[in-house]
């Protein structure tokens, strides 16, 4: 059994299975919780009556009864004889051995179920992109302010040891040139003394 408790394992196949066979058309007239036996009649869509028997070992089709002489409840009573007393696990492996409708309905309802959950992964695929934009388009905070960069400008730069040595070295023909200008006027002086000597 699928679900903990045959109470509530007779009750699912009551509600669960209406899809695929004659709605409202499955009764439970055996509940022996003591021994673990539920036995319920059904009919399927082919027009055929089944008794089942739930047990912890599985489901089984105890009896069948076509309710017309034609087909396709015919051949589907011949198919549900000759798996009497045959046990499946689910109820669903069951029904689409023994039923061709129930087996298409089945299909038919997976099928289903599967676009719904398809459409809901899109709608959620669908409302979760706007978010992403969102943080995409989001400015950036910086935790760390941006590096100084260094600034170059067109104007020389003047170093004070530079300047010292160029006026050091600019001093130097300056004390010559002084020196020479003292020579050059002792030179004059001696000169015109040397003259007025002469005139006088």
């Amino acid at each position: 059994m699928r679900l903990g408790s045959l109470s509530a394992e007779l009750d699912a196949i009551t509600r669960e299975f209406d899809y695929g066979i004659v709605p409202g058309s499955a009764t439970v007239f055996v509940k022996d919780e003591v021994n673990g036996i539920g036995r319920l009649d059904l009919t399927l869509l082919e027009g055929v009556m089944i008794v089942l028997e739930v047990t912890d070992e599985g489901y089984k089709v105890t009896s069948c009864s076509p309710l017309c002489n034609v087909d396709p409840a015919l051949s589907t009573a011949h198919t549900v004889q000759a798996h009497l007393e045959a046990p499946f696990e689910s109820m669903e492996n069951l029904l689409m051995t023994i039923s061709p409708m129930f087996r298409d309905r089945f299909q038919q309802e997976l099928y289903s179920k599967l676009q719904s959950v398809q459409q809901q992964q899109q709608q959620q695929q669908q409302t979760s992109q706007p978010n992403m934009i969102h943080m995409d388009q989001a400015p950036l905070s910086l935790e760390h302010p941006a590096p100084l960069q260094p600034i170059f400008t067109n104007q020389p730069i003047h170093h004070p040891t530079a300047t010292n040595t160029s006026t050091t070295t600019t001093s130097a023909p300056n004390s010559d040139a002084s020196n020479n200008n003292n020579t050059a006027n002792a030179n004059d002086l001696n000169t015109f003394d040397e003259l007025n000597n002469w005139i006088n």
